[in-house]
């Protein structure tokens, strides 16, 4: 039998690392790594971000086998002793998750460049200076998909193009860090995950809008039309495939891999990007081994609102064509003022629940980029 790898997880505390961590090291079961070392910048005792109280427990009971250390990862010195500090077993970490990145979709382009593009593209240096197998992006859907006609593959170039500042630098993560000479390098692109450890997105926001119109006892209406596709991970299925990902990449080399599962990874087409060091030169041709995780049901607002009403025993439908019309016309209102019925509607299900739920991290707040009928994704799931 082969040797248990020891494995590393940056970032990703406010999204997948809990849910990750806890597949790696099952609290019930066999662990599938020998050493598990996962950091980001929050704290955990006491936690000040939301997170799966059995990863709370996880680092409780397998203290020894599962480590956390809070760090700030824009710290070169620092992010070194994370490959550095050996593991309890002597052993080198060998497989590497990159979950790290600013998800907060108005963040300016300082912001992002800062924590998405030169943390990881630092993470993903100092991993090639040491004796890893497998080194996994992870790049979520911030894409722009115009077209419903069709579903992108990851070779499709149509389906690289970044929505906005946020998917510009996550986009300009990937090419710069499929630059560095033999980093054992697979980049997994995700539809919309929801689940467990993800209190957040565009799927937790529906389900969490069903709640709402069950209070309010009205039909839950979507804009944009039944047909707008919303594809969906589940988030327990998101870091198997990552795990298979990993395990993948370490079979063989970086050639091989490209050979078998290499894309190119056009430039972003912001022109501005290049004033920014390290940046890949948009001349250059990028490979890198990529693939789409998405579950098989071709989901879209149709097939998510009915089964959201189903849960909930509510109706689902879609706005007409003059509330469409007032709501192109006047989008910031609506935008506006649906958010304010949504949340207070919520403070009263939280106040008034048995018993009452005074903080939670879910909320159907619905940011302005979520309404807007750009950016859906539609991706194939065929090469996984």
């Amino acid at each position: 039998m082969s040797q248990k790898p020891n494995v590393i997880i940056f970032g990703g505390m406010n999204a997948l690392a809990a849910s990750l961590a806890l597949h790696l090291h099952p609290l019930d079961g066999e662990p599938l790594v020998a050493h598990l070392r996962i950091v980001d910048k929050f704290s955990m005792f006491p936690p000040t971000t939301h997170v799966l109280s059995d990863f709370l427990k996880l680092l409780k009971e397998r203290e020894g086998a599962v480590e956390y250390r809070q760090a700030n990862l824009t710290v070169a010195s620092t992010v070194s002793k994370c490959f550095t500090d050996p593991a309890p077993n002597g052993q080198p970490y060998t497989h590497i998750f990159d979950l790290t990145g600013e998800s907060t979709h108005d963040r300016p382009a300082e912001v992002q460049i800062a924590q998405t593009f030169s943390v990881s593209l630092l993470i993903g240096k100092e991993a090639a200076k040491h004796s890893i197998k497998a080194y996994v992006r992870s790049l979520s859907s911030y894409y722009d998909h115009d077209t419903e006609k069709k579903s992108y593959t990851e070779d499709d170039p149509d389906g690289w193009t970044p929505l906005g500042v946020r998917g510009t630098w996550w986009h300009e993560s990937v090419r710069a860090l499929a630059s560095i000479p033999n980093l054992p390098l697979v980049v997994i692109r995700k539809a919309y995950v929801y689940g467990p450890g993800v209190p957040r997105g565009d799927v937790t926001t529906c389900i969490l809008l069903g709640l709402v119109y069950k209070h309010l006892g009205e039909e839950m209406k979507f804009l944009w039309g039944p047909k707008l596709k919303k594809n969906t991970l589940y988030s327990q299925d998101a870091v198997r495939a990552g795990w298979m990902c990993s395990q993948w990449a370490a079979s063989m080399t970086r050639d091989q891999a490209n050979a078998a599962a290499g894309v190119l990874i056009p430039p972003s087409g912001d022109k501005s990007v290049t004033s920014v060091p390290d940046v890949v030169a948009p001349t250059e041709t990028v490979i890198a081994p990529v693939f789409n995780l998405t579950d098989d049901g071709d989901t879209d607002q149709d097939l998510l609102g009915q089964v959201i009403a189903q849960y909930f025993d509510i109706k689902s439908g879609f706005h007409g064509a003059i509330t469409m019309q007032l709501a192109k016309l006047k989008f910031d209102d609506m935008v506006e003022e649906v958010n304010e019925l949504h949340t207070s509607k919520w403070t009263e299900i939280i106040t008034q629940a048995s018993p009452p739920v005074p903080s939670t991290p879910l909320s159907p707040y619905a940011p302005r980029y979520q309404l807007e009928r750009r950016g859906f994704i539609i991706v194939e799931n065929q090469r996984l």
